[in-house]
């Protein structure tokens, strides 16, 4: 095995316990450090839900998603035994979340008959400021946003069952300071917490086809998988799990948000017909690195060995690809459901920029909410980072880059017609 390029001083070393676990678990005969097959994993979320039966998963495309992502388990992520035991149960948790939301829509049938309605969903680059507009966004008492605890498990729906909700809250704290020892700069690069909106993303790990699996761990080929395969049933889940979501706490509008969906955005306005678009523009230069960064950090929790040139190198594709995609379907996508922002003017104007998008929704902004925004900006002050770091720690040339992601964003010349 050839040895890791490795990014530090910007990656931390692993947690002691998780260093020790992994040094004694292969030596221990009652660890079982094999990633289980499909159907034992199918088995056991079966088994860890009551009155559930195997035929309440129905197949619609979850189980090539799945069977992709166990494949590249095995073959590319270089897991670790804690590696090996924390993906077990990312897919024991998506399992049983979508067992949880197929009996919700059996045993009601007014879930899914009532529609998500409408939605304002914000795209671009990683790292383009998504999650401060996501945050602020979700201000609008009107707004319904999609927090980190309900994302993680959305059965019960929140608000049904108190109990049951503080229940889920309080082990949505305890995942979040887990990750704070086992990747302790993640929350630094990217601000989460259990109250907080998250990224819709999340999601999507209920259907197996979700990019964020892609940053936690290395199985580039699982999202050359998402990138190929049809979206178009996972999009349906999605929309299916918002209905669930909504069924005890329904607002005027759903405020949703994942960089994901650059590369689905046909796919995304079909699932949520109501949805209108913001779309972040950033320079992608400012961006790349950050996001490398972060994929180092995650996946060095969980993997033997983390290249920053291969990061470097495969990401930048992955988001090329991401940006040529939401290009096309600009498009497609009628004007009056798609708003341009600049990073800049949302930086430099917060309240400003806020204002701007509902005014191109044609969408109400009182003096409470820009009261509430300001009062929210007060409270947390933007935070520039100290750390330093290129696209050079990851094998990536500047010019190079900027010459790729400027031919992505330009919509290709229109075929001349034959005289």
């Amino acid at each position: 095995m050839k040895p890791a390029r490795t990014a530090s001083p910007h990656i931390p070393a692993l947690w002691p316990p998780l260093r020790a676990y992994n040094a004694v678990a292969p030596r221990l005969p009652w660890i079982d450090v094999r990633m289980p097959s499909r159907a034992e994993l199918v088995a056991e979320a079966v088994r860890g839900v009551p009155g559930a039966v195997p035929a309440d998963l129905a197949d619609d495309g979850w189980t090539a998603g799945l069977d992709a992502f166990l494949v590249a388990l095995v073959t590319e992520a270089d897991l670790t035994p804690a590696g090996v035991r924390f993906a077990h149960g990312v897919i024991r948790s998506g399992l049983v979340n979508r067992l949880h939301v197929q009996r919700a829509l059996a045993a009601d049938d007014a879930i899914a008959a009532r529609p998500v309605g409408p939605a304002v969903v914000v795209v671009g680059l990683p790292r383009s400021g998504t999650t401060l507009l996501q945050h602020l966004l979700s201000l609008d008492p009107d707004s319904r946003s999609l927090r980190q605890w309900e994302a993680a498990t959305p059965v019960p729906p929140p608000g049904g069952d108190p109990d049951a909700d503080r229940r889920r809250i309080r082990a949505a704290e305890h995942s979040a300071r887990l990750l704070d020892r086992l990747a302790p700069q993640a929350r630094t690069l990217h601000p989460t917490g259990p109250a907080l909106p998250t990224e819709c993303v999340t999601l999507f790990a209920n259907s197996f086809a979700s990019l964020e699996l892609g940053v936690i761990y290395q199985v580039p080929s699982y999202v050359d998988w998402c990138l190929t395969t049809d979206m178009r049933p996972h999009y349906a889940f999605y929309a299916r799990q918002l209905q669930v979501l909504a069924r005890h706490e329904r607002r005027e509008r759903w405020s949703l948000k994942s960089p994901a969906h650059l590369f689905w955005l046909d796919e995304l306005t079909r699932a949520l017909p109501e949805s209108r678009v913001v779309s972040l523009r950033r320079d992608p230069i400012e961006v790349l690195s950050s996001f490398c960064r972060l994929v180092m950090v995650m996946s060095a929790a969980t993997a033997r060995r983390v290249d920053p040139h291969e990061v470097g190198a495969y990401w930048s594709g992955v988001w090329v690809e991401g940006v040529r995609r939401a290009t096309a379907a600009r498009a497609r996508i009628a004007s009056d459901r798609w708003v341009d922002v600049e990073y800049r003017d949302l930086v430099a104007d917060p309240v400003g920029t806020v204002s701007g998008i509902y005014g191109a929704f044609e969408l109400p902004f009182g003096d409470g909410l820009a009261r509430a925004l300001r009062d929210h900006l007060a409270a947390h002050p933007r935070r520039i980072s100290t750390i330093q770091y290129s696209l050079a720690d990851f094998g990536l040339d500047a010019e190079e880059q900027r010459r790729r992601f400027d031919e992505a964003s330009r919509l290709p010349a229109p075929l001349e017609t034959p005289r």
